[in-house]
């Protein structure tokens, strides 16, 4: 039987506890916490933040849940390792509901569910909301970008950047609404390199950027088999002023070219399947989709 606990301040030997148990769990079992909460765990934790811990008779951590806030309500994800001997789906169950029952009732909640789980999602309460395209590359690709980028700057270029990102996902759920602190979280991850987070300018002003991450075997966040290195468009936009101009598919471009040049021999990236004008432009690129991710959504509710 599993024992779900609930805290919003991991103390210092549960922080180390919990991060040996995701690192586990991604060697094992290629499970891996939502990026947003990853980060907010690791950089953190941010206000609203919460952690549900499930242990079994044993007193073992065999599973690890985190509610952290988004751009519009929270996210929250659940990982169950499989050395757990009882339900996994039963465990999951009690955690996401534990942090559900932790979260105010108006704030929307989002859960991206791996593998998907309608089943789970209705007994929570929760709706299919958004569907999230894993899409894969092979490299060389041969392409040559035609605009003109440069690196980004630490300590220079963090408000043009926010204003260009914040602009382009007003209403995503992850992406927007972003600050100089989440920003500079992802500035101190250990993979985080500048010289992978190319920024174009039109006119005086910053116009786009694309944000390559890239994974080595001994850190692949993606588990591809292999020992290739992987690079990941880890986002890219346009400010809205922009559109129309052919950027996103330069940006791309120059983007795959750097991971290239770095040692990459596949890109890869995850976009909205809604947003059928991005995934129109790497179809036409000639990126394929790899896989599918669900995400689930608790709607705010209002008071009457």
């Amino acid at each position: 039987m599993v024992r779900v606990h609930t805290t919003r301040q991991l103390e210092d030997e549960q922080h180390d506890r919990v991060l040996a148990f995701l690192d586990a769990a991604h060697t094992l079992d290629c499970a891996r916490l939502d990026d947003h909460l990853r980060v907010d765990l690791a950089q953190g934790p941010r206000e609203g933040f919460v952690a549900a811990l499930a242990e079994d008779d044993t007193g073992t951590l065999v599973g690890y849940g985190q509610a952290s806030v988004g751009n519009a309500g929270y996210v929250i994800d659940a990982i169950v390792w499989s050395l757990y001997e009882g339900d996994p789906d039963e465990a999951t169950s009690s955690m996401l509901a534990a942090l559900l029952g932790e979260l105010p009732p108006e704030a929307a909640v989002s859960w991206w569910a791996h593998p998907e789980s309608h089943e789970l999602a209705a007994q929570l309460g929760l709706q299919p909301d958004r569907r999230l395209l894993m899409m894969q590359h092979t490299l060389p690709a041969g392409l040559t970008a035609e605009i003109e980028v440069r690196p980004f700057r630490s300590g220079v270029d963090e408000q043009a950047w926010l204003a260009v990102n914040n602009a382009a996902f007003a209403e995503h759920g992850e992406q927007g609404g972003w600050d100089l602190a989440t920003l500079r979280q992802r500035e101190a991850e250990a993979w985080f390199d500048p010289d992978g987070f190319l920024l174009h300018e039109r006119d005086g002003r910053l116009a786009g950027f694309c944000w390559v991450k890239l994974h080595h075997p001994t850190q692949e966040r993606h588990c591809a088999p292999g020992e290739q290195i992987v690079g990941e468009i880890y986002v890219i936009a346009v400010h809205p002023d922009f559109h129309g101009l052919g950027l996103g598919r330069q940006l791309t471009v120059a983007g795959m070219n750097h991971m290239e040049a770095e040692g990459a021999t596949s890109a890869m990236l995850y976009v909205d399947a809604a947003n059928t004008a991005a995934v129109g432009l790497y179809r036409s690129l000639g990126f394929g989709t790899a896989h599918e991710e669900q995400s689930y959504r608790r709607p705010p509710r209002r008071n009457t």
